[in-house]
């Protein structure tokens, strides 16, 4: 669908992009200035398109709208148009500004989770053949499927969980203190290679403390 003789306009720009998710095909990508300016009244008509110059540089498996956001570096399209690539369907798309973008970085939005919300986990560390959430309840309830959870640190500072495993250590158990801020997600950073991982609860927690790595306590 998109015009083979539209022209970049020459112009290199740096943009921040919220992902906004609408009730409609359209374009879902805007500026925080206009999504402040227009928020109340036709934010749908100061949306963009983004078409990354290569697939490589597509967002990442682990963005979540509700949680990042993104700087993309590149050039706007002269005319309105659609990404490259986009199909027909039957129901009808408008065209937008398209950013063609040769660089893209994910961002953590500035979330204020409130620590009168936290909650403690015992959870241990699983060992699955899979890439996957590796992580359930220590003592699980017995009237209930397993619940499986990926974790994200909170700042650099604190230990990473999902590096804890080194092939051999089990039994691996933690103790962490967070927040449930996605049920059906990846934590940030979670861009594996290979594998085809699937969404699970994601743990942002802000302590954690090792109970057992291998046969020894504190071991970490």
């Amino acid at each position: 669908m998109s015009d083979p003789t539209n022209t970049l306009t020459g112009k290199t720009e740096t943009l921040e992009l919220h992902y906004i998710v609408f009730g409609c095909a359209c374009a879902n990508w805007v500026t925080p200035e206009d999504l402040e300016k227009y928020h109340d009244k036709d934010l749908d008509k100061h949306t963009i398109f983004i078409d990354p110059a290569t697939p490589e540089l597509e967002a990442p498996l682990y963005f979540d709208p509700s949680r990042h956001f993104i700087k993309v570096t590149g050039q706007f399209y002269v005319k309105p148009d659609y990404p490259k690539g986009t199909e027909e369907t039957e129901e009808h798309l408008d065209k937008a500004k398209v950013f063609r973008y040769t660089k893209l970085d994910v961002f953590k939005k500035d979330i204020d989770y409130s620590p009168k919300d936290d909650t403690t986990l015992n959870l241990s560390y699983n060992a699955i053949g899979c890439t996957c959430a590796q992580w359930s309840d220590t003592k699980p309830t017995s009237d209930t499927a397993r619940e499986y959870y990926y974790l994200e640190p909170a700042n650099d500072k604190l230990i990473n969980a999902e590096k804890l495993w080194k092939g051999d250590n089990l039994p691996l158990q933690i103790q962490v203190t967070g927040q449930i801020v996605c049920y059906a997600g990846y934590p940030t950073g979670y861009n594996p290679a290979k594998g085809d991982p699937k969404p699970a609860t994601v743990f942002r927690y802000t302590k954690i403390k090792v109970l057992k790595n291998g046969q020894t306590k504190n071991g970490y």
